[in-house]
């Protein structure tokens, strides 16, 4: 039986074992997949004085039936300006945030209009500084797909999740650096995050069911 790539899910500002397996070369993007709600294709984690957050990307609602990432509007103008504005709170005083913040502005208020594009333009922005290549699309839906990998519920041990330092380490000593993605990392180590980043064939992941 002939078994194809693993498909690695379209998502905003991906964990490192996401890029992990993007490191690795086998994988593929599943930029087929329908949208869900409430789900990290929409989410991300942060870290700010108070803890961790959730951030959400907010999406228009149209009903009718399910549609790809690259087909679900985004909610842009002040939701842009919000979440920007909370990343400056969160991260105005990480090693690389002067460095980074213009490329970020950039991204947060003049993004896709779609949550497939701004999905898209979060994984390049971190490929140009991780010099780690983002997955090639894959191939139509119908092949059988092998296993997915996530933010939660992919089957993985938070030994696989490696710390930093991190600017609010002395106020919180539980930073769930498991949950946090590549933005917070980047920020922290630049491009020197990529030395946390080990490559995971997909035999390293628990297959669905």
């Amino acid at each position: 039986m002939t078994i194809v790539p693993s498909r690695l899910p379209l998502c905003p500002f991906p964990p490192l074992v996401w890029w992990g397996a993007a490191r690795e070369g086998s994988f593929t993007l599943d930029v087929h997949e329908h949208y869900q709600k409430r789900s990290f294709r929409n989410r991300y984690w942060i870290m700010t004085s108070n803890g961790p957050e959730c951030c959400s990307v907010p999406v228009e609602r149209r009903g009718g039936t399910p549609r790809p990432q690259d087909q679900t509007l985004r909610v842009t103008g002040d939701a842009d300006r919000k979440a920007w504005q909370a990343i400056r709170s969160a991260y105005g005083r990480s090693p690389f945030f002067e460095e980074m913040a213009p490329e970020l502005e950039s991204l947060f208020l003049e993004g896709g209009a779609t949550l497939g594009e701004w999905n898209r333009a979060t994984l390049q922005w971190a490929s140009d500084w991780l010099d780690i290549a983002v997955p090639q699309d894959a191939s139509p839906p119908w092949e059988p797909m092998v296993a997915t990998v996530g933010q939660e519920g992919d089957g993985l041990g938070e030994s696989l999740s490696p710390r930093w330092a991190h600017i609010w380490e002395g106020r919180h000593h539980d930073i769930p650096f498991e949950k946090l993605g590549i933005l917070d990392a980047l920020l922290h180590l630049g491009p020197e995050a990529r030395k946390l980043i080990q490559p995971i064939p997909p035999s390293g992941f628990r297959h669905p069911g």
